[in-house]
C-alpha cells in the first residue's frame, strides 16, 4: 500500500497543473510507469535512458513542484500545497525550539525536519536536546526565527523532495 501511494503522488507531482476552472486538456503527454518487477525487457520500450523524465521531467511551472535547487530546496505549486494540506510551526526566537515529534522526518539513518523559508521546503539537521512523549526540543544551524517547521504532511514532502531531487525514477533505471 506504501509503494501505491507512493507511485501515485509521484505520479500526482509530475502531472501538468492547471486552474480548478480550466476545462481544457493539459498539453503534453504524462504517463505512469510501473515498479520495476511489473515489467521486464523486451516489452517494447527502452531500458537504458535511466530516466525519461528525471529531475528536470519533475520540476517545472506547470508541474506540482515548481523549482528545485540543492542549496535551497524546492518550491510546491499551490494546488500541490493545498493538496497535501500542510500544517506549519513558526520558529520564535533564536532556539533551543520545542516541537512536536509530528515534525520529525525518518530517512535511513537520520532524523530531520522540512523547514520553509521564502517558500522553499528544505529537509535539515537537528540536534534533539531532549524528549517528551509528545513533544523533543531541538536545535539546528539551518534553522533561524521566522522559518516554519511542517509538523503534518511530512511525508508527501519527502516524497516530492525525492521526485525533484531524481531519487524516484520516472523512467526505468534497471
Amino acid at each position: 500500500m506504501k509503494r501505491l501511494v507512493m507511485m501515485l503522488v509521484t505520479f500526482s507531482l509530475s502531472l501538468p497543473v492547471t486552474a480548478a476552472n480550466d476545462k481544457t486538456k493539459p498539453q503534453g503527454e504524462t504517463k505512469a510507469t510501473l515498479p520495476a518487477e511489473e515489467h521486464k525487457d523486451g516489452d517494447g520500450h527502452d531500458h537504458d535512458g535511466g530516466e525519461e523524465e528525471g529531475e528536470k521531467g519533475s520540476v517545472g511551472p506547470d508541474k506540482g513542484i515548481t523549482e528545485f535547487s540543492e542549496r535551497a530546496g524546492f518550491k510546491l505549486s499551490p494546488e500541490a500545497l493545498k493538496n497535501f494540506d500542510l500544517k506549519y510551526q513558526n520558529l520564535i526566537g533564536d532556539g533551543p525550539w520545542v516541537l512536536p515529534k509530528s515534525a520529525l522526518v525518518h530517512s535511513g539513518e537520520e532524523v530531520n525536519v522540512f523547514r520553509r523559508r521564502a517558500g522553499f521546503f528544505k529537509r535539515v539537521d537537528i540536534q534533539t536536546l531532549k524528549q517528551t512523549p509528545q513533544d523533543l526540543t531541538l536545535d539546528s544551524d539551518d534553522l533561524r526565527q521566522g522559518d516554519e517547521i511542517v509538523v503534518s504532511g511530512t511525508g508527501f514532502l519527502r516524497i516530492a523532495e525525492l521526485a525533484a531531487s531524481g531519487g524516484v525514477s520516472h523512467g526505468h533505471s534497471h
